[in-house]
Formats: C-alpha cells, structure tokens, sequence
C-alpha cells in the first residue's frame, strides 16, 4: 500500500504495484507504437528521462519503424532483410527502400529526412560552429522574420555540402510519353527545391551537357541526361515495343562490342569516371500483369550494360532507381517495388542503391531519393577530405 498526503489535505491510498508502474512496463512493440506519435523534440527529450527511454530512443528497431510510419522508407545495411521487408505487411505504406552500408543506422536516417531533428542532434552534440554574423542576424531579426532563422539554421554547417555533384539520368522514364515530364519538372523548376541555375557543357558532341541544379539550398548537383535518340524516333519506335531500347540502331546509347556482346558507347564510356551518381528512371506502367516479367527483364538488360561499363573504373558509384509512374496514366496495373528489386538483380549489387516510388506530376518520391543519394556523396566526400588531411599531418 502507498499513502498519499495531497495538497488540500486528503490522503489518496494506491496499490504499491501501481505506484511503481510505468509506461516501460508495456512491451516494446506497444511502447514505440504511443511514442512514435510524439514529435521529435519530445522523442529527444524522452531519452533524457531515464535509462529506459535512453534504450528506447537508441534502439534501432524503434528508428526504423519511426523512418517506415513517417516517411514510407525502408533503409539497411544488411541485404539479408530486403526480401523479409518486401514482404512484410504493414499498415503504412512502403514508397522507398535503400541499401546502404555507409549509414550509421535509422537514426542517421532521420536526420536525413527531418530538418528539425538535424537542428536537434547539432545542437546536443554541439557540433554546432557558432558563427558570428548568424549570431548577430538571429539577435537583430528574430521577432521579426521566425521563420526565415528557421530556414536558415537548417542549411548545413560548412561549405562542404555545397559541392557539386554529377548525376547521370537515364532509362525508360525520361523517354516514355507516361513519365518524360519527370525531366521537364527538374530542368525547368525554378523553385526553393529545384532551381536550374546554369547550363553545363559537356564533351565534344554534347554528351554529358546538362543544367546545374541548387537543390533545397543545401547542395548543388550536374544533372546530364542520357537519351537514346531524337524525340521523334522515341515516339515512333517505342511505342508498344520496350525491346527497341536494346537494339543499337534504335538506341544510340548502346553498341556491339567485336563479341556481339551490347556495351555502352565510347563517347559515353569516357563521361562514367566523371560521375559520382547513376539515376535509372523507369516507367511503372503496364498493360497487364502478363508484361510485367518482359519490361522489367528488358530494364535490367538496358541497366546492366551501363553498370558493366561503370565497373571497369572500379568505383563504388550509387544507383537511384525512380520508380515513375503519373497519375494520369489510365491504368491500374503498374510494377511493385518488389518487382523492381527482384527484376534489376539488386540484391546482388555490392555497391549502394535506392528505390524510390515517384510521382511524376509533384515529384513526390525523386526530392527523397535525392536526399538520400546527395547526403550520401557529401558525407563520402567529407570522410575522404578527412583521410586526406590525415595523411598530410602525418
């Protein structure tokens, strides 16, 4: 028994086995299930309170289920548990998965996707450089602009994220009359998430020219995309017929090397060593689910000799695949992200990859596949400028 004196005088008798209960009684998967509907500065906060909720908001199973439930993201480092995550059912759905050794975990992933929670961890971890003239900014026009501080806390400390990085877009999506606006939405954007600023010249022949992007304030990217062949013959030739994609008389891009064997052109090949990241845009779209194993069979034929050709520089380069698919395209039948990973033969790529579900009309999917690659090539680029000062001290 536990007695109670209250403050208006009254004593208030418990059980003693309910005054020592705590919401860390539940089981785990209840527990994360009420604490994933707290923000994130509360989650934070949480794992201040006691050993319990440290464990809690440090597990990561609970991070994971937290990046599933509020961005529809599966992330891993371990290819083992793609199949069991594909198949898994869930109330939530799954618009994207990565594979990615490089990621500390689920929570690294958070940061990635919620600018509010990598103002929390910078500020806990006091990593945080204090900068003079931001200080002076925030003093003198705090009441006044609230969010614009806001915005401007969140961009990245340092000039190291602001690098510019060269991605390579190519595949079916940007061809396909369904999907092809996809590129439209991106060169053509001049918006706080996409701002074409300038046009890149690329090598003699116009291979590899593109735009420069600033995306979200926060990085800036070479988008050069790969065609392969005038707009008109695209329409005419691949209507109905995806095998054209791998004939070398329809697409410019491919050749027969002296084996017969389908390998990239050379003018292309010189372009790879130059590339930090390859986006493969797909078009989900099928008539029936009969065609479904033909499509996806002629994309990982199409994707593999690009990847064949990348491999001879022996660089670790991510692969984005944009999984489109518009809205106005009057079907129901569309290719899974199941489909898509098991087709292309992902799970036996060594290097890292990501799946992303797009919606071609409001880019819905391509900004987090992007986030995800952009903020995997700056932290390489950070850890490599770091070896480098390190060899130099030495």
């Amino acid at each position: 028994m536990h007695i109670e004196n209250t403050s208006e005088g009254k004593l208030t008798i418990t059980d003693s086995a309910e005054a020592n209960t705590s919401i860390f009684d539940l089981p785990r998967e209840i527990i994360q299930q009420i604490v994933s509907y707290l923000s994130l500065q509360d989650i934070c906060q949480l794992g201040a309170t006691c050993r319990h909720g440290h464990s809690l908001t440090h597990d990561e199973d609970f991070w994971e289920f937290q990046v599933w439930k509020q961005f529809g993201l599966y992330f891993t480092t371990d290819l083992n548990t793609v199949t069991e995550a594909l198949a898994k059912t869930s109330r939530y759905p799954l618009e994207g998965l990565a594979y990615d050794p490089s990621v500390q975990g689920n929570r690294e992933i958070s940061v990635i996707y919620s600018p509010e929670f990598k103002r929390i961890m910078i500020e806990r971890n006091g990593k945080a450089k204090q900068d003079p003239f931001r200080a002076k900014l925030a003093n003198s026009i705090k009441d006044i602009l609230p969010r614009l501080l806001a915005f401007y806390v969140a961009l990245p400390v340092g000039v190291e994220d602001q690098f510019s990085a060269r991605l390579v877009l190519f595949g079916p999506g940007i061809e396909s009359a369904n999907t092809k606006l996809l590129v439209r939405r991106m060169v053509n954007a001049r918006s706080s998430t996409f701002d074409a600023v300038e046009f890149i010249k690329g090598l003699p022949g116009g291979i590899g020219s593109g735009v420069r992007i600033n995306y979200k304030h926060m990085y800036n990217f070479d988008l050069m995309c790969l065609y392969s062949n005038s707009e008109s013959i695209r329409e005419s030739v691949y209507q109905n017929r995806s095998t054209g994609r791998l004939d070398p008389e329809l697409n410019r891009m491919l050749v027969k090397d002296s084996t017969g064997k389908l390998a990239i052109q050379p003018s292309i090949v010189k372009l790879l060593p130059t590339i930090h990241a390859l986006v493969f845009a797909v078009d989900t779209a099928v008539d029936s689910r009969e065609k479904v194993a033909e499509e996806v069979e002629v994309m990982r034929k199409e994707l593999e000799v690009m990847l064949e050709s990348q491999s001879t520089f022996h660089l670790s380069t991510p692969l984005l695949v944009l999984a489109c698919r518009s809205e106005s395209v009057g079907t129901n039948c569309f290719i899974s992200l199941q489909e898509i990973v098991e087709g292309l033969q992902l799970l036996k790529m060594k290097s890292p990859w990501g799946v992303f579900e797009v919606c071609c009309e409001n880019m819905r999917g391509a900004e987090k596949g992007l986030d995800w690659v952009l903020h995997h090539l700056a932290k390489k680029r950070r850890e490599l400028s770091y070896h480098n000062m390190q060899g130099q001290s030495r």
